[in-house]
C-alpha cells in the first residue's frame, strides 16, 4: 500500500518525536531535566607515578566541585610505567586517564584522544601555560595533554667547596663556568682528576642529564633546524654545541673536568668529590637522602645570552586515552584539576615540584627553595622530539663514541641526525 505524501510527513514527523523523547530520556538532550537534576554518577580509571597521597590533592579537590565523580588511582612503578601502559592499552584494559611524560607526546599520540576545542581551545591554553606546554604537548594545533607542574635543568653546586675556593657566586654564564673550573679542579701528578668542578662532557654512563645538557646545549645554539615534513638537521652551530660539551671531557682542554670513570655524577655530588652537577628539582630528594647535611646551593642554569634565556623542561601531564567511553568526563577530570589554582597548589606543595600554571608561577618566583625552577618555567623550550628517550639514547651514544676516539663530532652528529629521522 502506498501512502500519500501527507502520510509520509505525519509518520516521519512521528519518528523524530519519538527519537527526541527517547534522547531526552537517557540524558543525551536535557529537554526534561531541570537545572536541580544531579548529574550521573561517573567512575575514571587513572594511571600514574605518583604516591597515593600527592594524587589524592588531585582527586579529592575535583570531587569538591563533581561530587557525581569517583576517581580510582593506580600508582605504577616508573621504571615500568610505559611498558604497563602501553601492554594495557594493548589489550583494551587500561585507564580512562594517564600520566605521560612530556617527551613521549608524538611517539605516543595515537594511543591518546586530543581535548574538544569547546573544553578547552589552544588560545585558553596559552593564556593557562608558559609556552613550552604548547611546544611539548600540542601536535597539529590538538591538545593532548597538561602539565601537572613543570620542572626545569639547574645549577647544583657545593657551597662549602665555593667558599673553600673563595668563589663567592654560582656562575651566571658558560664563560663564567669555564673561567672557575681550573679554580675547582683537583687533578694528582698523572693529570687524574682527584675532584671533578662539575659533572659534564661525559655520556648517560656516568651522567644522568647527560643527553639533556646536550639538548640544551643545542637549543641555546639555536639547534636543532626543524623542517616543515619535522625531520631535523644540525648545522655548524650544532656541531660548536657538541664540541663545547665534549670540552669537559677532553684531558688536553683547559676546561677538562669529567670522565666516565668517575662513576656515577650524583653519587659524586653527594659525597663532596664533585662541585657542580645539573639536574632537576625532582633529583633534589635523592641528593637529601644520599647526603641529608650536604651544603648545596641550585642556581639558574648557565646561558650564552642573559637577555635570552633557553632552559629545558622535564615534567608528567595528563592525557585521555583514546580508548575510553568517558571522554568527557576524562577531560573534565584533567582540565579542572591541572587549571583550578587551588587544586593544583596542593598537589605541588605535597610534591614540592615546581608550578606549571601561570598564576601559580606568578606566586612562587620568590619561593627560596622553588624560585630559580619557576621563572625557569617560563623560558623553558622545546622542539618536536619523536621519541625523548631515544633521542637521548642517541645523543649518549654519539657523546660517547666520540670520547672512545671511534668516530669525530662531526660523524657523531651525521649519526645522530640519521637516527632521530629514523623515528619519525
Amino acid at each position: 500500500m502506498s501512502l500519500t505524501r501527507n502520510q509520509t510527513i505525519i509518520i516521519g514527523a512521528g519518528v523524530v518525536v519519538v527519537i527526541v523523547i527517547v534522547l531526552i530520556l537517557v540524558g543525551v538532550l536535557p529537554g526534561l531535566q531541570s537545572p536541580t537534576d544531579k548529574p550521573p554518577a561517573v567512575t575514571l580509571t587513572v594511571w600514574g607515578i605518583d604516591d597515593q597521597p600527592a594524587f589524592n590533592a588531585l582527586i579529592d579537590g575535583y570531587k569538591k566541585i563533581r561530587p557525581n565523580a569517583s576517581v580510582l588511582y593506580a600508582q605504577i612503578p616508573e621504571a615500568s610505567y610505559e611498558e604497563n601502559l602501553v601492554n594495557s592499552l594493548a589489550a583494551g584494559t587500561g585507564p580512562d586517564v594517564f600520566m605521560i611524560p612530556n617527551g613521549l607526546i608524538r611517539k605516543h599520540g595515537g594511543k591518546m584522544l586530543a581535548a574538544p576545542a569547546n573544553q578547552l581551545s589552544l588560545g585558553m591554553l596559552r593564556q593557562l601555560f608558559p609556552q613550552v606546554v604548547e611546544q611539548n604537548l600540542v601536535v597539529q594545533n590538538q591538545i593532548y595533554s597538561l602539565p601537572l607542574y613543570l620542572d626545569t635543568l639547574a645549577l647544583f653546586y657545593n657551597k662549602d667547596i665555593f667558599d673553600a675556593k673563595t668563589i663567592s657566586l654560582p656562575p651566571q654564564t658558560w664563560k663564567d663556568f669555564q673561567n672557575i673550573i681550573p679554580k675547582i679542579r683537583e687533578n694528582n701528578e698523572s693529570n687524574q682528576i682527584v675532584k671533578a668542578a662539575a659533572a659534564i662532557g661525559g655520556s648517560k654512563i656516568s651522567i644522568k642529564s647527560a643527553s639533556d645538557i646536550l639538548n640544551l646545549l643545542m637549543m641555546q645554539f639555536g639547534n636543532p633546524k626543524v623542517t616543515t615534513e619535522e625531520s631535523i638537521n644540525f648545522d655548524d652551530q650544532g656541531l660548536q654545541a657538541l664540541n663545547f660539551y665534549l670540552q669537559f671531557a677532553n684531558p688536553v682542554s683547559p676546561s677538562y673536568t669529567w670522565n666516565d670513570n668517575l662513576g656515577n655524577s650524583i653519587d659524586n655530588f653527594s659525597q663532596g668529590k664533585t662541585a657542580m652537577i645539573f639536574a632537576y628539582n625532582g633529583d633534589a630528594p635523592l641528593i637529601k637522602a644520599k647526603s641529608p647535611f650536604l651544603n648545596f646551593g641550585i642556581a639558574a642554569m648557565p646561558q650564552f645570552n642573559l637577555s635570552q634565556p633557553v632552559n629545558q623542561p622535564n615534567y608528567w601531564g595528563l592525557a585521555v586515552s583514546r580508548q575510553t567511553k568517558k571522554a568527557v568526563w576524562a577531560w573534565d577530570f584533567i582540565i579542572n584539576t591541572t587549571t583550578n589554582q587551588l587544586i593544583i597548589e596542593n598537589y605541588i606543595q605535597i610534591k614540592d615540584q615546581s608550578p606549571g600554571l601561570r598564576t601559580l608561577i606568578q606566586n612562587y618566583v620568590n619561593d627560596p627553595n622553588l624560585g630559580v625552577f619557576v621563572k625557569q618555567a617560563l623560558t623553558a623550550r622545546a622542539w618536536p622530539e619523536p621519541d625523548h628517550n631515544l633521542v637521548g639514547q642517541s645523543f649518549s651514544n654519539g657523546i660517547a663514541s666520540v670520547l672512545t676516539g671511534q668516530v669525530s663530532p662531526k660523524q657523531a652528529l651525521d649519526r645522530i641526525t640519521n637516527e632521530i629521522n629514523a623515528l619519525q
